[in-house]
C-alpha cells in the first residue's frame, strides 16, 4: 500500500484541511487524494521548485491535476443526486459531541427517517458505480451506504466528507487514475475493493471486532477467493448481541446451502450484505439499504430498520456475521 511523502503530507495538511481532526488515517487519506496524485512533485531537493521546462510541465499537470479534483468535489458536492451541503453541515454540527460510533448510527438513522433514499444497486443504470458518483443521497446499495454513512460520521463537513470518501475507496490511487473530466470517478481501478471481505480486512473502517461478538467457527465452504477455513464468523445462534456497540458495521456471511448464498460465493465474495448498527433501548437495531421486504416488518427497497437478532431469524441466506469497529478517523 503505498504512502505520501513527509513534504507532500504538509502540503496537503496546509492546502486541504477541512477541520483539526488529523489522526493516522484521515492524513493518509487526503495524502492520496493529493500527493499520491502527483501535486507538488516538481519540487528540487531543496524544496524551490525544478528549474526550465520541467517545471512548466510539471505546473500543467499540477493545473490538471486540481481541475480534476474541483470537478469531482463539485460534482458529488453541489449536485442534484446529494443533499444540501448546509443542512449536511447543521447535523454534524449537531452530533459533533458524540463519539464516532454514535455519529454513525445516527446519520444511518437519519437516512432512515428522510424515507426518501431508494435502493439502487451500484451497477444498474443509475446506481452509484455506474453514474461514477461518490456521494448519492437519493439512491443506494448496501455498500454505498455503509460507504456514505461511515464517511459522514468520521467528516466535520459535507466537503470533508466527500474528500475522505475519495482518500479511503481509492486508497493510494492518483486522480488521474480515477477521475474522469466531468468529475465522476473510476470504480474500476483496480485500487478499488470490490470485495467485502477485502473492505472488512483493510483496516481503513475499523477493526475486526468478530471474536468479541460470540464463539466463532471458520467457514468450511469457501469460495475460490477465500478459501475453505481461512474466514472466521460468529453463527447467528451463537452471537452475543449485548456486545455491540452504536456505529458498528455488520457484514452478513452467506449460507452455501441457499441458493442466494451460492449465488454470492460463486462470484468470489463470501458476505452477502452490509448494514449498521444502532442500539436503542439496549437493543440493536440493524439499519441497512434493504433490496427487499421482510414480510410484515417493512416492504424494503429503501433503508430499513428492523432489530438485528429478528433479522438473522427471519432471513435464511445468512448463516452468520463478522463485524467491525470504527473508534477513531
Amino acid at each position: 500500500m503505498r504512502g505520501p511523502s513527509s513534504s507532500s503530507d504538509r502540503q496537503v495538511r496546509r492546502r486541504w484541511r477541512g477541520s483539526a481532526r488529523y489522526a493516522t488515517l484521515w492524513v493518509g487519506a487526503l495524502a492520496a487524494l493529493l500527493a499520491v496524485a502527483g501535486i507538488a512533485r516538481a519540487q528540487a531537493p531543496g524544496g524551490a521548485p525544478a528549474a526550465g521546462p520541467t517545471a512548466d510541465n510539471e505546473e500543467e499537470r499540477q493545473a490538471r491535476l486540481m481541475t480534476l479534483y474541483d470537478k469531482m468535489i463539485q460534482f458529488n458536492l453541489n449536485g442534484p443526486h446529494a443533499r444540501p451541503a448546509a443542512e449536511i453541515d447543521a447535523e454534524m454540527a449537531k452530533l459533533a459531541p458524540l463519539p464516532v460510533g454514535e455519529r454513525i448510527a445516527a446519520w444511518a438513522d437519519w437516512f432512515y427517517q428522510l424515507g426518501d433514499t431508494a435502493y439502487v444497486y451500484g451497477r444498474d443504470p443509475q446506481g452509484y458505480v455506474s453514474q461514477g458518483r461518490l456521494v448519492d443521497d437519493c439512491h443506494t446499495d448496501c455498500v454505498l451506504f455503509f460507504y456514505r454513512t461511515t464517511e459522514l460520521g468520521r467528516s466535520s463537513s459535507a466537503l470533508e466528507a466527500v474528500q475522505f470518501a475519495f482518500g479511503t475507496r481509492f486508497y493510494g490511487a492518483s486522480l488521474e487514475e480515477v477521475v474522469r473530466p466531468d468529475g465522476r470517478v473510476n470504480y474500476d481501478t483496480p485500487v478499488h475493493l470490490d470485495y467485502a471481505m477485502d473492505i472488512l480486512r483493510s483496516g481503513y473502517w475499523g477493526a475486526e471486532i468478530t471474536a468479541s461478538l460470540g464463539s466463532t467457527m471458520a467457514d468450511a465452504a469457501g469460495t475460490g477467493r477465500y478459501p475453505a477455513g481461512t474466514v472466521a464468523y460468529v453463527p447467528k445462534e451463537k452471537l452475543a448481541p449485548e456486545k455491540l456497540q452504536s456505529g458498528d458495521v455488520i457484514y452478513f456471511i452467506t449460507d452455501e446451502t441457499t441458493s442466494r448464498g451460492r449465488a454470492v460465493r460463486e462470484g468470489g465474495d463470501l458476505i452477502g450484505h452490509l448494514g449498521i448498527i444502532k442500539v436503542e433501548n439496549g437493543v440493536p437495531v440493524l439499519i441497512h439499504a434493504a433490496s427487499r421486504g421482510l414480510g410484515g416488518l417493512y416492504p424494503g427497497a429503501r433503508v430499513e430498520k428492523v432489530a438485528l437478532t429478528t433479522y438473522l431469524q427471519r432471513v435464511e441466506n445468512f448463516k452468520g456475521i463478522m463485524a467491525t469497529r470504527i473508534e477513531n478517523f
